[in-house]
């Protein structure tokens, strides 16, 4: 009995890979060709996406190898390459040596050979390699599979606008988002504007009304969120005190932003009540 991976005969008595359909192949062959859960049948099963349960003993033998491939790396570290030695191995007619993590993704490597291979997002970080490359690549639920979280991008310079690349499911339940962690990347207002989020999304993430104004949201910076000044009022609540910071009581600053008088008229606390011990003398 042949293993039509290697083409070497296969004794059954010692590690072999047996399909439901029979077909027998070296343990060791189809670790280096399998996903890391899941693999095809070489000999019956031509279509890619049609897949094969390897069985839980030969779902533990492959993590154990991707785990014993990772530690063998960790006690052998590779030399640091600096870029030059990287843009020449990509431009090089010969077939470069692809030891890193970043030779894996200029190479255009699937995160799944990358992981069998022992490398991690630790070492994505360790290599600096830049989250804007990581992106270009693969999608963000691969990434997310791979084990990248929120600290990972972070440390790899992720972006407001990279953000938007995640679903909002992907956001709160995979990421865990909040305001404190979006703030780890200097998020500006007009970024956070630019993202889009609702009403709802962004009390959910924790913005409330003083962590906006500090990241700068005024009377012309909230604008771009597309809100109506009615939904300022009834999801902030801002006090008195609050709206004037905002210069919201500004009329020229007011209009120039492009928020309708008549609004404002209906929506802003009666200019009579007092903010900060004075009474407020403003008149549209």
């Amino acid at each position: 009995m042949l293993c039509s991976l290697c083409e070497a005969p296969c004794d059954t008595n010692k590690n072999v890979a047996i399909f439901d359909c029979g077909h027998v192949f070296h343990l060791s062959c189809v670790l280096k060709n399998a996903a890391q859960y899941s693999v095809v049948c070489n000999t019956c099963s031509p279509d890619p996406g049609t897949l094969s349960d390897l069985g839980d003993d030969r779902n533990v033998a492959m993590c154990a190898d991707t785990v014993a491939r990772c530690r063998q790396r960790q006690l052998q570290p590779v030399k640091q390459k600096n870029i030059f030695t990287h843009v020449r191995n990509y431009l090089s007619p010969l077939t470069p040596q692809i030891t890193s993590f970043f030779d894996h993704v200029i190479h255009n490597k699937s995160l799944d050979v990358i992981k069998r291979a022992g490398f991690g997002p630790q070492d994505a970080i360790r290599e600096r390699v830049p989250w804007s490359s990581l992106v270009k690549t693969y999608t963000p639920d691969t990434l997310l599979k791979f084990g990248f979280d929120w600290s990972h991008m972070v440390q790899l310079g992720i972006r407001t606008a990279e953000v938007a690349r995640f679903t909002w499911t992907q956001q709160i339940h995979s990421l865990q988002l909040d305001a404190a962690k979006m703030l780890q990347i200097r998020m500006s207002i007009s970024e956070l504007a630019s993202l889009h989020y609702s009403t709802h999304q962004l009390i959910e993430l924790g913005f409330d009304w003083q962590t906006l104004a500090n990241m700068g949201a005024n009377v012309e910076t909230w604008k771009p969120f597309e809100f109506e000044l009615t939904d300022l009022k009834r999801y902030w609540k801002p006090s008195m005190t609050q709206w004037v910071a905002g210069g919201f009581y500004d009329r020229e600053r007011l209009q120039k932003a492009g928020w309708p008088l008549e609004s404002a008229l209906d929506t802003l606390p009666s200019m009579t009540q007092r903010c900060k011990g004075r009474t407020l003398r403003l008149a549209f």
